[in-house]
């Protein structure tokens, strides 16, 4: 399976958890649209973070600060984006919160795979495995 196409089911989920606890903390629980915001993108977030590294992009072995990071980063600018489009559907434009949080996740999607793909998670040439199995190949006897 193509890595855009995880990536796109990695996102589904996100956004449902992103969506599912927006919707819990500002329509169930009258929490300000802003607040839910942060709440439900940190929870989004996490999620993304776990399924990206290990199915969409499959990293092995533990996570570094420097990949940590620049995920934060990225995911830093993502939630601002989407936060700004938001407040501009919601506040200014006088759309539903709901329909506005739907438009701010289409907005960020986009982009923020291409930041993830192309540096946090960049192919940095092999993995450790196919390194240690091509060192085993090449210290093994030859036949011949």
């Amino acid at each position: 399976m193509g890595t855009l196409i995880k990536y796109g089911i990695t996102g589904v989920l996100n956004t449902l958890v992103d969506y599912a606890a927006f919707f819990l903390l500002s329509s169930l629980f009258g929490v300000h649209y802003l607040i839910a915001q942060t709440i439900s993108y940190a929870c989004g977030t996490v999620n993304s973070y776990v399924m990206n590294r290990k199915w969409t992009f499959r990293r092995t072995g533990r996570a570094t600060k420097g990949e940590m990071l620049k995920f934060l980063v990225v995911n830093g600018l993502m939630f601002g984006l989407s936060t700004a489009v938001l407040a501009i559907f919601h506040e200014i434009i006088g759309w539903n919160a709901l329909v506005s949080k739907g438009i701010a996740i289409v907005a960020a999607t986009g982009a923020g795979f291409l930041a993830n793909k192309l540096w946090v998670f960049r192919d940095s040439g092999p993995s450790v495995h196919v390194t240690e199995v091509s060192n085993h190949v090449e210290s093994s006897p030859r036949e011949g």
